[in-house]
């Protein structure tokens, strides 16, 4: 991890001296921006303020609960905070006659910066583009953490599937699911979707006080955590044996992520992956419902860059992670989706959640 973090520092103040800019300052402030902190540093906690100088030099402000975690977790020198986590750092900044600095715009509160400029006589930039950059390539500890959240997420599905019963809340499924990640060693990711009976044609139907009941389909959207990276997958169960329209539902939603998925390499368009789901849902007179995009990218975050979509026309690298997850919700009837994650390779894409088979359960 270590040696990832120098790589990453040492990115950033390339980027720095190619904008002419002295130093970049990433804060997160009771859980704001954790996660640009914890890329860049290696440390994750809730506060502290990082910042990297335009010859590699970096500094991590933290205060009196995270020197020892500090010190611990990340290569970066660790400056204990002698007045406050923003003088401290603007001190710094001053005395080196940092005039130019970047930041990212969108992820800390305009009044921290503003307080941040003052304090130090700088001027802020918007640094955003050198980090998407660099996290969107997703090196091998990044994949084998996703990977490692995968089987986690697979292990404890399993699992929650064997406690399954007619009359069971939605709500009681997702606080099982959640506990068994636990159990098995990750964390809950994302808020979980789980959708049963008519609720299913929500694509993002949260978990309700529904009961489940036998000859209904359930959807389930879930996502575990492992040093901090998602998985994100979603499987259909039924409570009993499910009708031949179910089936034929799954089975025409399997068949458009194989193909979709089959055409997954580096250089390959999102919207094109995109439109060969749609083609085969169009095929089937079932594409207009089909109302989200095929998939995203994700790590730290559950949505990042690129996109699958027919609005956009990202093109795919070598090192993305990208979910693919085709989806049909008819009114009336009800919805399912069908979702995994995948490394981009230079030459076709490994399915990093290959321990959950794609099947519609039966229990």
């Amino acid at each position: 991890m270590e040696s990832n973090i120098t790589r990453r520092t040492a990115a950033v103040a390339e980027g720095l001296r190619g904008q002419g800019a002295g130093a970049f300052v990433v804060i997160t402030d009771e859980n704001t921006n954790w996660e640009s902190l914890f890329y860049l540093s290696g440390f994750r906690g809730t506060s502290g303020a990082l910042v990297i100088y335009d010859d590699g030099c970096a500094e991590l402000y933290l205060d009196g609960r995270y020197i020892h975690q500090g010190k611990a977790q990340s290569p970066h020198r660790i400056c204990g905070i002698k007045d406050s986590m923003l003088k401290d750092a603007a001190e710094s900044i001053k005395k080196r006659g940092v005039t130019k600095i970047l930041c990212e715009a969108g992820k800390t509160f305009h009044r921290t910066w503003e307080e941040l400029l003052s304090l130090s006589g700088a001027e802020a930039f918007d640094g955003s583009e050198i980090l998407k950059k660099l996290r969107r390539k997703k090196d091998e500890s990044e994949t084998d953490a996703v990977k490692k959240a995968a089987e986690i997420g697979a292990e404890a599905f399993l699992k929650t599937l064997e406690s399954v019963r007619p009359g069971m809340k939605e709500k009681e499924f997702e606080a099982l699911l959640n506990c068994n990640i636990c159990m098995k060693g990750g964390a809950p990711g994302f808020d979980m979707i789980v959708a049963s009976g008519l609720r299913s044609v929500m694509p993002h139907g949260r978990a309700s006080e529904k009961t489940m009941e036998k000859g209904q389909w359930v959807t389930v959207d879930f996502g575990a955590r492992w040093n901090g990276y998602f998985c994100d997958i979603t499987r259909n169960f039924s409570i009993g044996e499910p009708s031949q329209e179910a089936r034929a539902l799954h089975g025409l939603i399997a068949e458009a992520h194989r193909q979709a998925a089959s055409l997954l390499c580096a250089g390959a368009s999102g919207s094109a992956l995109h439109e060969k789901a749609a083609g085969i849902f169009r095929a089937a007179g079932k594409e207009e419902y089909f109302t989200h995009s095929l998939g995203h990218s994700f790590g730290l975050e559950i949505h990042e860059a690129p996109v699958l979509s027919p609005r956009r026309d990202d093109i795919l690298r070598e090192g993305d992670i990208v979910t693919v997850e085709p989806g049909l919700y008819i009114p009336g009837f009800g919805g399912m989706r069908l979702e995994d994650d995948y490394l981009i390779l230079k030459e076709g894409a490994v399915r990093l959640t290959e321990g959950l088979p794609q099947e519609l359960f039966v229990v």
